[in-house]
């Protein structure tokens, strides 16, 4: 009996596991609540502080689907996503004339790995990025003041590196800043109109094909919504039903919410920094959650 312990408490519900995202564009000024740099090199302290462990978003979803055992039934985790992907998600900000330097979220993760031992191994993250290298052109200009920094040559860098995954953030966002989208009827500006195989093939396996190429055949199976907008259609019908045309493991909202067992893999929801939280309190909260002890204080915190 005592052998299926850890299978009864995880899929009857009680594991909760916080998936964390931060976006490399969020870097307005140099304090907590709107510099997801900062926020996220202050927010691993307190992750390890609270005796959690980055998961691999892979290892989640496998926790999620998988009746069998996981590394994961036991002790507290996280999972860490970045979206958009832009240059400094990999590259230091240097010089920047109101900034000054910032590091990547790749060396943040790698520095904070550098002391890696049994309570905290290497913490590793997956960087969701638009794989249409026209739509981040314009991008890069709309967003980014045409600096360049909207990039694919350090994806293959970063898949190798074990520390940064490279996972797929659609073609093109959708977005609205594009005169032409891979949608059908040019619904900008929202991922809802994605509602058919045609679309979703040019989204979803189009982006993915482009992603390996680049990254060497590294690419990352796990899929994020643009907008955090997943749909029904994706949901329930794209993503369980044509798995042989996107091979995606998992795809990622961002509800607000904890990965659970009873979690659609196709529909995992995730916080995101300076929406969801804005202060380590904040954050110290939701991580509180996952571990059952709001109201409380854990022993030795």
């Amino acid at each position: 009996m005592a052998l299926k312990l850890p299978f009864l408490r995880r899929r009857g519900g009680s594991r909760r596991i916080p998936i964390l995202t931060y976006h490399s564009l969020n870097a307005q000024s140099k304090d907590y609540g709107s510099n997801d740099h900062i926020a996220l090199e202050e927010d691993l302290r307190l992750i390890r502080r609270l005796g959690f462990r980055i998961a691999r978003l892979a290892d989640i979803a496998r926790l999620l689907s998988s009746r069998g055992r996981s590394a994961l039934d036991s002790g507290s985790w996280v999972g860490l996503s970045f979206d958009d992907g832009v240059d400094h998600d990999y590259f230091d900000i240097v010089g920047h004339e109101y900034l000054g330097d910032l590091k990547s979220f790749y060396n943040i993760l790698k520095e904070s790995g550098a002391n890696a031992g049994p309570d905290w191994p290497k913490p590793s993250g997956t960087s969701f990025v638009i794989a249409s290298p026209e739509a981040r052109v314009v991008l890069d200009r709309a967003c980014m003041a045409g600096l360049g920094h909207w990039r694919d040559a350090w994806w293959k860098d970063a898949a190798e590196s074990g520390i940064l995954e490279i996972g797929n953030h659609s073609w093109d966002h959708a977005h609205p800043a594009l005169d032409i989208i891979a949608q059908r009827e040019q619904r900008k500006g929202t991922f809802h109109g994605i509602d058919n195989r045609d679309d979703a093939d040019a989204q979803i396996v189009q982006a993915q094909e482009y992603i390996r190429r680049i990254t060497g055949d590294r690419a990352a199976p796990l899929f994020a919504y643009p907008y955090g907008e997943s749909s029904d259609y994706l949901v329930h019908e794209y993503f369980p039903r044509e798995a042989r045309r996107h091979g995606m493991v998992a795809a990622f909202s961002t509800g607000g919410d904890y990965a659970t067992p009873d979690s659609n893999r196709w529909n995992i929801p995730r916080f995101v920094s300076a929406h969801h939280w804005k202060r380590p309190e904040d954050l110290e909260r939701i991580l509180r959650g996952a571990q059952g002890l709001l109201g409380r204080r854990s022993a030795g915190a």
